[in-house]
């Protein structure tokens, strides 16, 4: 009877080991790797995304396209098909029809896309930002271009309703240019289809510069002829990633969400390093080890701590950005549709299992201030003139420059990874040349940015006191011209 008894023990401790892995109710049961999770009591959602390299998180948790038996989504217990689908007209028509249950886009792209939903009748939130675009997309442009005012003129190619297309209008209403001239430049715009055309416009000679996406991006910096005007690199918030669910779908599957969010953060440690998973994609099936990891380094994953930070400050000053941005050139948007968009109520049920000091931050040093500062002012990206108002005689800011500095800052940490070299300047004043007092009211500038959240390290502070005049009468309307803030954007080797 024994020897029988051991024989039925040594069976099933093979089978254990020999047979599938599934997931009841998130209770395990193992299998073989690779296999497709089958458990008729748990239900399939559907979630659209294009073919792009940030997923990957979502699709190594997943183990592929559709939830595997040995991947973290199964053993969170939920089963997910993602569709790719690189036109977003499609997905988010499939989404409205009730065929998909989540997709990801752009912020950019969600704004434009809000008024589609709003019309079919379908509110939508985004509770989970999956990744940011580092240095993955920007603008291309000749080497006599140096920077974004030096656009007037030229003909730039655009692929229109793009992320990239949001990219450059939102630096051109940044800058020091006037409606004029952002008229001008506008109207020197080339549409094209993709970003892939456009760059093939701007290699073949037809325009002065693109706005494109990597590869072409590596390829302008490694030509003699052209360079990178702009990539995300300088401003990672620019372009950010997400999930989309409808409210009603959200409201009834709250856990589902919650575990679909958990498994993504658990595989963001595999994302330098995993390459396999991508694959599932057709456009990266071929690719070899070292493209796929090449290309993780042009986006950049949220941690559960990016989140927490982003989801109900950053991702809504991004989304009303964008949405002014289509309704400045005749599209539908609605930038106040952001307080309702934007929720931190899916990851914050996750508080205590991930790190809240892990937040994505760029690496400022006085090294690259100093290495910022030796660029010359006319080749840095943006220069923006501050209409800041002092006491008299004195450092102190007065409360009527308050609103103008707290818009500079939005800016300011939307381009995340620029150095901001702050200049005072001074009328001229008979014996003293200015230049400690404008250093110091420049400085004060400084530490009020700071005191909203820019990053001290970011500074470089300059006072030129009268020696940079912009009007060079005595009159009292010239000395007030020089009485001036003036900001550069720089960021090192470009």
């Amino acid at each position: 009877m024994k020897k029988y008894f051991n024989i039925i023990i040594f069976v099933i401790i093979l089978g254990i080991v020999l047979g599938c892995v599934s997931f009841f109710n998130g209770k395990i049961k193992f299998g073989k790797p690779g296999e497709e999770y089958k458990n008729p009591s748990v239900e399939t959602v559907r979630i659209s995304l294009d073919e792009f390299i940030g997923w990957k998180s979502l699709i190594y948790a997943n183990g592929g396209l559709v939830t595997t038996a040995d991947s973290i989504n199964a053993k969170n217990g939920i089963k997910v098909q993602y569709i790719i689908e690189n036109d977003a007209s499609v997905s988010s028509d499939k989404f409205i029809s009730g065929d998909l249950q989540g997709a990801g886009y752009t912020i950019n792209r969600l704004s434009y896309l809000q008024s589609k939903f709003d019309e079919a009748g379908v509110e939508v939130i985004m509770p989970y930002i999956t990744n940011y675009s580092n240095g993955g997309d920007g603008i291309i442009c000749s080497v006599d271009i140096r920077s974004v005012e030096d656009l007037v003129g030229r003909k730039i190619a655009v692929p229109k309703y793009s992320e990239a297309q949001t990219l450059i209008e939102w630096l051109i209403r940044n800058s020091s240019l006037t409606d004029e001239q952002i008229k001008d430049i506008r109207k020197n715009m080339v549409f094209f289809e993709t970003a892939d055309d456009t760059a093939s416009a701007f290699f073949s000679g037809k325009v002065d510069a693109a706005a494109t996406w990597e590869p072409y991006l590596t390829q302008a910096a490694s030509s003699t002829n052209s360079r990178i005007l702009f990539d995300t690199s300088m401003g990672t918030n620019l372009v950010m990633d997400g999930l989309i669910f409808s409210k009603n779908f959200a409201k009834s599957h709250e856990e589902f969400i919650v575990k679909l969010i958990d498994g993504a953060l658990e595989a963001n440690s595999m994302y330098l390093n995993e390459v396999n998973s991508i694959r599932a994609m057709p456009m990266f099936k071929l690719m070899e080890d070292s493209e796929i990891r090449e290309m993780c380094e042009y986006a950049s994953v949220a941690t559960w701590a990016d989140n927490m930070s982003i989801l109900r400050t950053t991702c809504l000053d991004v989304y009303k950005d964008m949405s002014n941005i289509w309704i400045s050139i005749g599209e539908k948007a609605d930038p106040s549709r952001a307080d309702s968009v934007f929720t931190d109520k899916y990851v914050s049920q996750l508080k205590g299992k991930y790190s809240e000091y892990d937040i994505t931050s760029f690496a400022f040093s006085s090294e690259g201030r100093k290495a910022a500062e030796q660029i010359a002012n006319n080749a840095s990206l943006l220069s923006v003139t501050l209409n800041i108002e002092f006491e008299t005689d004195s450092y102190k800011i007065k409360s009527s420059s308050y609103e103008e500095l707290n818009d500079f800052a939005q800016v300011a940490k939307l381009l995340n990874g620029c150095y901001i070299q702050i200049e005072g300047n001074t009328a001229k004043v008979d014996g003293d040349d200015g230049r400690e007092f404008s250093y110091k009211r420049a400085l004060s500038v400084a530490k009020y940015l700071q005191a909203l959240g820019i990053d001290p390290a970011r500074f470089i502070i300059i006072g030129n006191g009268d020696k940079k005049p912009i009007a060079t009468n005595s009159t009292e309307e010239g000395k007030q011209q020089n009485r001036r803030t003036e900001v550069f954007f720089k960021q090192i080797g470009y």
